[in-house]
């Protein structure tokens, strides 16, 4: 296991929160409450104060003016005196696609937010396309946002000024961080980044991969950020951002998630809200922390990027020991009720082991050879902040059995694949 780099508490110089999808309502929810109990946590948290704080798209859900006043309105009361905002926008809740309406959905974010908000910009005219260079206290921050979402794409204008940007950046301080936000995550990053289609991009990659100095934030998943894969390091550093307004993840319907397009609502989406907090020390290291929000925690240990790529890698896959059922694990079957009151069966089983955590079951049920039933069960690892505090017992709705001699297999997997010897038993129903 390779070591965590240092950080260097008493020097650091520059503090961010980096947070993604509050998507403001205006509406009877509790949207703004979420985004005001963000706020403050962060401002609590960051002892030494927020220098910046980066929104990394969706910060309204229904492209209303009025959504934008109340979401100004709640951190102008939150962020006193004013902490920067550098924010890029997302998807069809900040804007209306095509040219004109594109255009006039951007400006008005710049008018609205306000003049303050913009004095650490390098290039005015480009803010006002939401495509964002800021060097605050010394350090670059970019933004950018797409032109489309079905293909997430950006304009070649935007490419090139991104490009010049980074190189020019490299050339004159080549031992900075560049911190850089855009809505989907790039492709084939951190966690999440492989759904495709309106969810992650590729169109960036060619310029980023040039630069590893950069950590890109990304949202739009809502993704859980207890999963250690939502920080990954390739050619440059990838991290999510989870989403202050509510959570989904990658499996359902059939366990603890609920479908939504190609993500799944978990069950009780709404009661999670998640964002980062980011400090730099003199030496260029960052300390990223994890924060839940709904429950005023801290989430696992922070991530410390030392300027390398090697902390990081997929090749923690490697170190990672396999889940583990422990010898008295014990599986059964009982009869029930399900939610509508129908008869039903429900599995089971005590939760397996693992160095980190089991991210879910796959669980299979085969009579006279003949395969019944393949469902995967989410783990309650989004639930918890210490792994520690995970369910010690799962339980499963089966739906209906046959009668006579079935064979059920339930395997743990954690979060880079790896698969516990099955625990199995035969049953006769």
């Amino acid at each position: 296991m390779k070591r965590t780099p240092d950080f260097d508490e008493k020097n650091i110089i520059f503090t961010f929160g980096a947070i993604s999808d509050v998507h403001i309502t205006c509406g009877e929810d509790d949207s703004e409450e979420k985004f005001r109990r963000a706020l403050r946590q962060l401002r609590e948290k960051a002892g030494n104060g927020l220098d910046a704080m980066l929104f990394v798209g969706d910060l309204i859900n229904s492209r209303d003016g009025n959504q934008l006043v109340k979401f100004k309105e709640i951190y102008d009361s939150e962020m006193q005196p004013t902490v920067p905002i550098v924010y890029c926008l997302g998807n069809w809740h900040d804007l209306f696609w095509g040219d004109e309406n594109q255009l006039a959905a951007e400006k008005f974010f710049y008018d609205c937010l306000g003049t303050e908000h913009f004095a650490f910009d390098t290039d005015i005219e480009a803010a006002q396309r939401a495509n964002r260079h800021a060097v605050i206290k010394g350090q670059h921050v970019i933004a950018m946002t797409p032109i489309s979402i079905s293909p997430i794409r950006y304009g070649d204008d935007a490419k090139k000024w991104l490009s010049d940007i980074l190189e020019k950046i490299t050339e004159e301080e080549p031992e900075k961080n560049i911190f850089f936000i855009t809505h989907p995550m790039i492709h084939d990053t951190c966690y999440g980044s492989l759904l495709g289609d309106e969810w992650d991009t590729a169109d960036l990659t060619s310029v980023l991969s040039k630069y590893p100095k950069v950590i890109t934030f990304g949202g739009h998943l809502h993704y859980p950020l207890n999963d250690e894969r939502s920080i990954m390091q390739k050619k440059f550093t990838s991290v999510g951002c989870g989403s202050v307004r509510y959570m989904a993840i990658e499996h359902g319907p059939d366990g603890n998630g609920y479908m939504y397009e190609r993500g799944h609502l978990v069950q009780c989406a709404y009661r999670f809200s998640q964002g980062l907090l980011c400090e730099v020390d003199a030496n260029q290291h960052v300390r990223v922390t994890r924060m839940d929000f709904y429950n005023n925690r801290i989430i696992k240990s922070p991530w410390i990027i030392d300027g390398g790529l090697d902390s990081y890698r997929e090749d923690r896959k490697d170190a990672a020991n396999a889940p583990y059922f422990d010898g008295s694990a014990e599986i059964s079957i009982e009869k029930g009720n399900d939610e509508r009151g129908q008869k039903t069966y429900f599995l089971c089983f005590d939760a397996a082991g693992d160095d980190d955590m089991v991210h879910h079951y796959r669980i299979t049920v085969d009579a006279e050879g003949d395969r019944l039933i393949n469902k995967t069960l989410i783990s309650d690892f989004f639930r918890h902040g210490d792994p520690a505090d995970m369910a010690k017992k799962c339980r499963i709705d089966l739906c209906d059995l046959p009668e006579g001699e079935i064979k059920i297999s339930v395997t743990a997997v954690n979060s880079w694949d790896g698969e516990s010897q099955p625990l199995e038993k035969i049953f006769s129903v």
